[in-house]
């Protein structure tokens, strides 16, 4: 596991699985809150698949996906590279 570099989101572990799939993409988590799976080349409404949740009826907050979404934006070129650097898809 690579802990992401281009950015930080205060309360939220991102990172990288060195032996990960395609498409390229890194993993946040809000401890005991939610787990996604960020896909940082695909546009906004495709970007972030959800893995876990705490309930059946909880969503990730509104705050904390807008602020992925921003954050990808503005550095998905250092993503891109991150990538290349840390990960060889299986």
């Amino acid at each position: 596991m690579a802990k992401l570099q281009s950015f930080s989101i205060a309360g939220v572990e991102l990172w990288f699985w060195s032996h990960d799939h395609n498409p390229p993409h890194f993993h946040a988590k809000r401890r005991g809150e939610w787990e996604a799976r960020v896909k940082f080349l695909e546009n906004r409404s495709q970007m972030i698949e959800v893995i876990w949740l705490k309930s059946s009826k909880a969503t990730i907050p509104k705050r904390d996906r807008n602020l992925l979404q921003k954050m990808v934006e503005e550095h998905r070129d250092e993503l891109l590279k991150e990538w290349e650097e840390k990960v060889q898809p299986e």
